[in-house]
């Protein structure tokens, strides 16, 4: 692909090599007078125009500013990779990048991403964000990426074979039995055990709602704890007592909605997106699906994982550049263009208000339904080591979710590992 003199709009996989042709131009069109901006991104999936609209709207609002937009793999493992590699080595040629929500502050420490506190101060994100996302981005008092949209880990259930979401966890058992018991052969309660993030998140929702904490007070990743030990042991039992499928300790995202999409599960622990997929005209079970917080021990609602993408600053640029990308992020981070993300890619907004605009209440009613929800969702821990210690942490989990090991020798042997690879401990 050669590079564009304007707006470059993809939505499939672009090569991440090959950039020198970008630089010769980017020297002329600066030597022109104007300034060159690079945004890499994942892809949106859906239709170019409201976004290449958006985007265009910065070029006319800032015309000596030229914009090129660069899509990265949709697998996040591999963009976060494609930065490692980049930003270690000094890379220059792309100034906004999308950070998942625990990469932020890994390249923070690292020195990667540059320090926008002078243009989003933390005091006002707080008054403009939810405190999840704003968690994830605020490293030691200063900011360094800002909320582009979010994900929320959400209970699904069928309408028409519980009398209501479950509250508790033994109400999510109690109700899971008595429709078992009305038909053969369905399943309780799917999610995503398989030896992967989706694990991760799982059980760090499972120990929220037993009351746990993912950090200590000084920072110390949690594990070798009671609500920790509760969580898996939870989990865990779920299997043993036949309320989830062994085969559940196999299944992602994709292998829980497909089992519960076919009619074969009366309640599935996933993302946002499946309520689309459920509500597809040949869908087994459309009109027959609601969504709720996850259940916890004592009732409350539960909280469920943040996911999501943030808008970056790579540090290496110019500071001419870097203000510039700030007005970007400014400009892709505002009220508007989380309209249009909702309204057009059915990505969740970071901002409280947008939820009660009455367009997005009018045109996508599923995204507003979601504020609750999205209001309590938490962060895995917030460190910077958290990549590193991932590996150890699904390893770990995914022996007791199968079995392998129990909860606390499995949660004794991950406190070790990681307290070892973060230089942190008691």
């Amino acid at each position: 692909m050669g590079c564009p003199r304007s707006i470059v709009f993809v939505l499939g996989l672009v090569a991440l090599v090959g950039l020198g042709g970008c630089r010769r131009e980017e020297a002329a069109g600066e030597a022109a007078g104007r300034t060159r901006l690079v945004f890499k991104y994942q892809p949106l999936w859906g239709p170019p125009e409201p976004f290449r609209e958006l985007l265009a709207r910065f070029e006319r609002e800032n015309p000596r500013v030229e914009l090129v937009t660069e899509a990265l793999p949709n697998a996040s493992d591999l963009a976060h990779q494609f930065f490692l590699t980049s930003l270690e080595g000094g890379a220059r040629d792309f100034d906004v990048l999308v950070a998942d929500v625990v990469w932020v502050p890994e390249f923070a420490r690292a020195g990667w991403i540059a320090d926008l506190s002078e243009y989003f101060p933390p005091e006002r994100l707080r008054e403009d964000f939810f405190p999840g996302p704003v968690e994830a981005v605020v490293v030691e008092g200063r900011t360094y990426a800002v909320p582009w949209y979010l994900d929320v880990g959400v209970l699904y259930y069928r309408t028409d074979l519980v009398p209501r979401a479950p509250r508790t966890y033994a109400e999510l058992e109690r109700f899971a039995r008595e429709a078992m018991a009305k038909t053969p052969g369905l399943q309780g309660y799917v999610w995503q055990g398989r030896q992967y993030e989706g694990l991760s998140c799982n059980v760090y929702e499972a120990l929220w709602g037993h009351g746990g904490q993912s950090l200590s007070a000084d920072g110390r990743v949690l594990l070798d704890d009671a609500p920790a030990r509760e969580a898996l042991a939870y989990l865990r039992g779920l299997v043993e007592r036949g309320v989830s499928p062994a085969t559940v300790t196999g299944f992602s995202e994709e292998e829980s909605r497909r089992v519960f999409q076919e009619g074969r599960a009366v309640f599935m622990r996933n993302w946002p997106y499946a309520w689309s997929e459920a509500q597809k005209p040949d869908s087994p079970i459309r009109g027959k699906v609601g969504i709720a917080p996850l259940p916890t021990v004592r009732g409350e609602p539960g909280s469920g994982a943040l996911g999501g993408w943030q808008l970056a600053v790579n540090a290496h640029v110019s500071p001419e550049r870097r203000k510039l990308a700030a007005r970007l992020i400014a400009h892709l981070t505002s009220p508007e263009a989380n309209r249009v993300l909702a309204l057009n890619y059915a990505r969740n907004p970071p901002r409280p208000a947008v939820y009660q605009d009455p367009r997005l209440r009018e045109e996508a009613p599923f995204i507003a339904s979601l504020l609750p929800l999205v209001e309590r969702a938490k962060p895995r821990p917030v460190t910077p080591y958290y990549n590193l210690i991932s590996d150890v942490l699904q390893s770990e989990f995914s022996a007791a979710v199968a079995g392998l090991r129990t909860p606390e020798a499995a949660l004794k042997r991950a406190q070790r590992q990681v307290d070892h690879l973060t230089g942190e401990g008691p």
